[in-house]
């Protein structure tokens, strides 16, 4: 793991984003906050994630804005009420 200050992520950000893409953990502090620079994963289709598969990526920390995510959480409702109806 590596924690650097802002001033030296600055000074070799290209560097920094291919370890961190590689799998290193960066770190940068700013005053008392820590960000880490990593990879978000993707599907691999360039399409939009199914609703449950987007839930998943939001508990697991993909960054899912919280229009997404609620527009996910109603894609989920919605898929399960069908369902319900169907087996009724």
């Amino acid at each position: 793991m590596k924690l650097l200050s802002v001033s030296e992520a600055a000074g070799n950000l290209a560097a920094w984003l291919k370890q961190a893409i590689a799998g290193e953990e960066i770190r940068i502090r700013s005053d008392d906050s820590v960000v880490e620079l990593r990879p978000i994963p993707s599907n691999g289709t360039g399409k939009k994630p199914s609703p449950r598969e987007a839930l998943k990526q939001l508990q697991q920390g993909a960054h899912l804005t919280s229009v997404q995510a609620e527009s996910y959480l109603r894609e989920v409702h919605d898929e399960r009420l069908a369902a319900e109806k169907r087996t009724a």
